[in-house]
């Protein structure tokens, strides 16, 4: 009886358990507001959500730590599927009292030879800002260095610096001014990453409908 009340429960939606591996980006800025609806929703069920570089997540998606990822395709290996939820773009976080604060948009080539507040170099985003300067042959130079993006752009808060980061990582705070990059190649795209020819569960469907209606 308890067995089937359970599987009940489970099969309704009255609890259960979603694990997801996400990037940092996501988790501080986008994936929030999906968290709330979907515990509005439903209660009963636990979202545990790991934070990790790119690198991680496809691990941790193919050894069944979690039940799925939400990362960057450029990451992808054998065994898994990608499916594109977003595009995110990389844009200039800078100061509103900032000289770059006034433009509506930037040119990659103006940032040359300024410091800059970077990610660590683990991070997917470290990796791409350093390969669009390589390819166009401009200067980079590194500033202040943190792992998170919440602490670079806490950095950034403080005057010390300007900051590329994915818009996704805007904390809607309205203290930092975001610039659009005219520049091929700033955005990614972001998907669901899952085992191949492996359903989800309920639960976790039910949240990768979420993220596929609100992202």
């Amino acid at each position: 009886d308890n067995i089937v009340a359970g599987s009940r429960d489970l099969a309704a939606l009255r609890r259960g358990v979603v694990t997801i591996a996400a990037l940092p980006s996501l988790c501080s800025g986008a994936l929030p507001p999906v968290l709330r609806q979907f515990r509005e929703q439903f209660p009963g069920v636990e979202v545990r959500l790991r934070d990790v570089v790119a690198q991680r997540i496809d691990a941790l998606v193919r050894e069944g730590e979690v039940d799925f990822g939400l990362g960057v395709k450029a990451r992808m290996s054998h065994g898994l599927d990608f499916q594109v939820v977003m595009t995110d773009r990389l844009c200039l976080f800078v100061p509103h009292a900032h000289p770059l604060a006034r433009h509506s948009s930037i040119k990659l080539a103006a940032l040359a030879g300024q410091p800059i507040i970077l990610t660590g170099r683990d991070s997917s985003v470290r990796e791409r800002v350093e390969q669009l300067f390589a390819e166009e042959q401009l200067e980079l130079v590194p500033g202040l260095e943190a792992n998170y993006m919440s602490t670079v752009l806490a950095l950034v808060r403080q005057g010390l610096g300007m900051t590329l980061l994915p818009e996704s990582a805007d904390e809607g705070r309205g203290d930092l001014i975001r610039v659009p990059v005219e520049h091929p190649g700033v955005s990614r795209e972001i998907g669901l990453i899952t085992r191949s020819n492996q359903s989800l569960s309920p639960a976790a469907q039910r949240f990768v409908e979420l993220v596929g209606n609100i992202l």
